[in-house]
């Protein structure tokens, strides 16, 4: 857009009776070639006043006062340029932020390849999900080993029990025991515990007359797991928390679980996801493996082929427990 200014001065000089007197109009040029011509002209004449004039046919003259009127105009000429913005569709790349991460999610891209520069963004209904409960995660429990009878205690100890009563986990020591200890859910073979089984724990000491003291607890269950190992994030859940009993037809509570679980596995959008469902037999398992692999596959809009699964047949050492399952994210970075 260019603007051109054009600039018109119309002049109008006045002054009393004399050489430049009258209703004529000049050019400013010539008036003030004219004032410099004649300023010197001593050739005056005198009024009542005692002023100095020039009368009519004399030549020369001086000028006391003199006006000029001037009126400025100003016109403008817009004059609109062309503006053009190509933009090559096949040089962008991705439109993923850090907000649509955060807000939407983005799903682990088709089989990594051969997309593996151009994420596929999800679109959700409400992510994420809020107001479903999460999931336990590590320390899985903590302990508050006081002696309520204030003996002098010499050793110390605090068993977390399995279901059968046999230690799982194992913590000793000598003089007074730690104000708290915190549980991760490993036990002493390293193995995690069990989801849906029930735990307890015993609390003992013995004082310096060797006598021993024992405190029982109360029990407990984790229906709900999060946890991590071998740089894999593990989402493990009781399979009576997601299936009716021997059914392969998901509760509304194992839902919410699920949709859940898909809101963790956005937070990791470049790991691979894995489900491992544990049955009593081979065809109960691969056909909930199946179910869940096909939940969140839909609830995160990917291929049902992107989430792998794995089926292990094992039979419950507590029948009504009814298996589990673990959705695994594998090689996540935090």
């Amino acid at each position: 857009m260019a603007n051109k200014n054009i600039y018109t001065h119309r002049i109008r000089t006045l002054g009393r009776q004399g050489l430049l007197a009258g209703p004529g109009t000049l050019c400013l040029a010539t008036v003030l070639l004219v004032a410099a011509v004649i300023a010197p002209v001593a050739l005056l004449a005198q009024d009542a006043d005692g002023e100095e004039w020039t009368q009519d046919g004399q030549s020369g003259g001086a000028l006391p006062e003199m006006v000029v009127e001037a009126t400025n105009e100003v016109r403008q000429q817009i004059e609109k340029s062309s503006f053009e913005f190509e933009l090559d569709a096949t040089a962008v790349d991705s439109f993923f932020t850090a907000m649509d991460n955060e807000a939407l999610g983005v799903s682990p891209v088709s089989g990594l390849q051969p997309h593996l520069n151009n994420l596929e963004t999800l679109v959700s209904d409400q992510p994420p999900h809020l107001w479903i409960q999460e999931m336990a995660s590590t320390p899985v429990a903590t302990f508050y080993p006081a002696d309520p009878e204030g003996h002098e205690v010499k050793r110390w100890s605090l068993a977390v029990t399995d279901f059968r009563g046999s230690p799982f986990k194992t913590y000793e020591g000598k003089g007074r025991p730690p104000e708290q200890l915190s549980w991760d859910g490993v036990g002493d073979t390293g193995d995690m515990l069990k989801v849906g089984y029930p735990y307890s724990y015993v609390f003992g000491i013995t004082d310096k007359g060797t006598n021993s003291y024992n405190y029982a607890g109360v029990g407990f269950r984790i229906p709900a797991l999060d946890y991590r190992r071998d740089g894999d994030r593990i989402l493990e859940l009781a399979g009576g928390q997601l299936f009716i009993r021997e059914e392969t037809d998901l509760t509304d509570g194992g839902k919410q679980w699920l949709t859940r679980s898909a809101d963790e596995i956005r937070r990791h959008p470049y790991s691979p996801v894995r489900v491992v469902v544990t049955a009593e037999t081979q065809d109960l398992a691969t056909a909930r493996a199946n179910v869940v692999a096909s939940y969140l596959a839909e609830s995160m809009i990917l291929p049902r082929e992107q989430v792998e699964t794995q089926v292990v047949q094992r039979p419950d050492l507590r029948s009504e427990l009814d298996g589990s399952v673990a959705v695994i994210i594998e090689h996540v970075e935090d």
